[in-house]
């Protein structure tokens, strides 16, 4: 074969060491022609470098492995080449033509290296020719052709792919207890690091923790009884996922217990440890050691269920141990759930220009993802949002870029995107109001992150419909104090005979809002939340304040009741926070509350699957709530904040 007549080949060293392209894990196969499948394995990915000279295998993180691997490196070594760089995947498989990570780890541990296969799926570099360029197809070709030289029976084989019918051949994966499917774009180049080119479809959940305890064995059993799982969170450190008791066999209980002995610690390594029914008879250790477990799912507490040991990992470090969070295949394969229109993508009708750029990238959740978001939570955000006039946060570039405020309509915007003309103090100005899906969607074309609503709407602008109340915390201050904070302002408007709903805010605080009647202006409905806050403050002055001054916020809660005028603004119900985790802002019940969530728990990832399995509204009560001020609730406060 000519390589250098082919696509993206050209003359390049050998290197020393690529990182591997890693997949993307998504909730279903994607479809289309532009898609290939290839089993996925449940073993080691392993990279094989041969410089003519000697053959070296390296793990995922560019660990030298070749010792552990005996006899693969004499088999990868015939093969007829001067040099090559593979990537593949080292396994054992059983009868049935099934991989099992547990078997694996018994041959190696056996130093049974004989039952040991790699199943190679690309190509990197071949004699003095950098493969990395080149589309995946012209790749496995030349793959192909090189290991048709080689018995395969032999160690070392060549790991084919099915082009279309891809959900077909996942679910005959699945039936035949395979791991899952890997889906590739057959024109894409070879790109280190995680990667939507490649996507991974599992059959059953499965994925690695650290372990950071265990308890003591039971009954006939030896060694231990359940370890501790851990997965690493950027705001929090390690957190408690559950314990594992099952899949071990005998001898893995008493090797694992020894190692883990060697790791004993006097304190827990979980910033949120067991609860106290659970901590007796728990031995901590440093979080060292990666386990892989298999499971069916996750509890609302983040917590494993039914959970299965399938071995140890020493391929991947603890401190890269993640949840891992499964995107929906329509933000990598918009064909499946987006209309195309002449190479356009579009969501309600709105061309997305753009549609992968990068808007959380810590996520990788892009422009078409956030799109897809607001079309399947549309009916719980619109009536939030319809005949208010807005201020947006915009992020063109994403939250990690230049972000600005813009209330007033400065360009030329979409049909569905409404004008409505507010007098201000010296000129009129013209503010944007939506009331459909298409106008959200035309906002998000616009790299919208965050979505700021009136607490009026546009046909009687001057006479708000909601009181809201911001409860700014102290960044010192427990979670728990918020919590509380909102239960008295909870108590003290349903003194007034009022009727509060609460919202997260995607960020450190609580939103306390009230509906009312239209009957107060702007002026009289600020007065009368000044005052509920004063009430507040005066009853208890060490925990709360209602002054803007951040020189006396220390150690206490600011009762913001300033989104009350005129002109002020509040994130909406439902919309994204310009944070990291694409957090968002979600009415919950009061129960919810007391449960303990926390104020950024919901994400643009999570919340539509949690709207899903809702069957009532937590806010269904909230038109229905509406009350008018009135004197008699002035008298009280006034009354409250003189006898203070």
């Amino acid at each position: 074969m000519d390589l250098d007549r082919l696509p993206g080949i050209g003359r390049g060293k050998l290197p020393d060491f690529i990182p591997p392209q890693l997949a993307t894990l998504v909730d279903v196969v994607p479809a289309g022609e532009e898609w290939l499948h290839e089993i996925k394995f449940d073993g080691y990915r392993v990279l094989c470098r041969n410089d003519g000279r000697t053959v070296r295998f390296f793990t995922r993180e560019g660990k030298d492995w070749t010792a552990r691997f005996g006899a693969l490196g004499d088999a990868a070594g015939r093969l007829p080449v001067r040099q090559t760089l593979l990537d593949g995947e080292i396994v054992v498989m059983d009868e049935q033509g099934a991989s099992h990570f547990q078997s694996l780890q018994e041959a190696l541990g056996k130093n049974e290296t004989a039952r040991l296969i790699y199943y190679v799926f690309d190509l990197l570099h071949l004699d003095g020719y950098d493969l990395t360029a080149a589309p995946l197809l012209v790749r496995k070709e030349i793959l192909a052709r090189l290991l048709s030289t080689v018995n395969q029976t032999e160690a070392i084989r060549f790991s084919d792919h099915f082009m279309g019918a891809g959900e077909a051949f996942y679910r005959k994966a699945c039936r035949l207890g395979l791991e899952g499917v890997i889906s590739k774009r057959k024109n894409s180049p070879y790109r280190p690091g995680r990667s939507r080119a490649w996507l991974k479809i599992k059959c059953h959940a499965s994925q690695e923790f650290v372990i950071g305890g265990f308890t003591d064995p039971s009954g006939s059993r030896t060694g231990l009884g359940a370890i501790l799982l851990g997965v690493q969170s950027e705001r929090d450190g390690m957190v408690y996922a559950g314990k594992v008791g099952t899949g071990f066999t005998r001898q893995s209980l008493d090797r694992l217990r020894s190692r883990l002995d060697r790791l004993a610690t006097q304190s827990p390594p979980f910033s949120n440890p067991p609860v106290r029914s659970l901590r007796n008879g728990i031995h901590w250790v440093r979080p060292e050691l990666v386990a892989e477990v298999e499971f069916t799912g996750w509890t609302r507490d983040g917590l494993l269920r039914h959970p299965s040991f399938k071995g140890l990992r020493e391929d991947k470090p603890a401190g890269t141990i993640k949840r891992e969070r499964t995107m929906p295949i329509s933000s990598v394969n918009p064909r499946q759930s987006v209309e195309h229109a002449r190479g356009d993508v579009k969501v309600a009708g709105i061309k997305l220009t753009n549609p992968d750029r990068l808007l959380y990238p810590e996520q990788g959740i892009t422009k078409l993802e956030l799109a897809l978001y607001y079309e399947k939570i549309a009916d719980w955000i619109l009536p939030h949002l319809t005949g208010r006039p807005l201020t947006l946060v915009r992020c063109p570039r994403g939250h990690q870029k230049e972000c600005f405020y813009q209330k007033h309509v400065a360009e030329k915007m979409p049909a569905s995107v409404r004008r409505v003309a507010i007098k201000e103090k010296n000129s009129w100005g013209e503010y944007l109001v939506i009331d459909s899906l298409p106008g959200l969607i035309a906002l998000v074309q616009l790299g919208t992150l965050e979505l700021h609503t009136w607490g009026s709407r546009s046909d009687r602008i001057e006479y708000p419909d909601r009181l809201i109340f911001d409860l700014d915390p102290d960044p010192a201050l427990p979670w728990k104090e918020v919590v509380r904070g909102a239960h008295t302002l909870r108590r003290k408007l349903a003194d007034l005979g009022l009727i509060p709903f609460v919202k997260t805010t995607g960020g450190k605080g609580l939103h306390i809002v009230v509906p009312v009647t239209r009957k107060y202006d702007w002026e009289a409905t600020k007065e009368f939340c000044r005052k509920v806050a004063a009430s507040v403050t005066r009853e208890e002055p060490k925990r709360y304040l209602a002054t803007m001054s951040k020189a006396k916020r220390k150690g206490k809660i600011f009762i913001d009741y300033f989104r009350n005028g005129r002109g002020a603004t509040a994130i909406a119900a439902y919309s994204t926070r310009a944070r990291p985790g694409a957090p968002v802002s979600v009415p919950i019940t009061w129960r919810e509350l007391a449960a303990g969530i926390r104020p950024d728990q919901f994400t643009v990832r999570n919340l539509p699957a949690r709207l899903s399995h809702r069957r009532r509204d937590p806010w269904r009560e909230y038109e229905s709530a509406r009350r008018s001020i009135t004197a008699a609730m002035e008298e009280r406060l006034d009354a409250s904040i003189e006898r203070r």
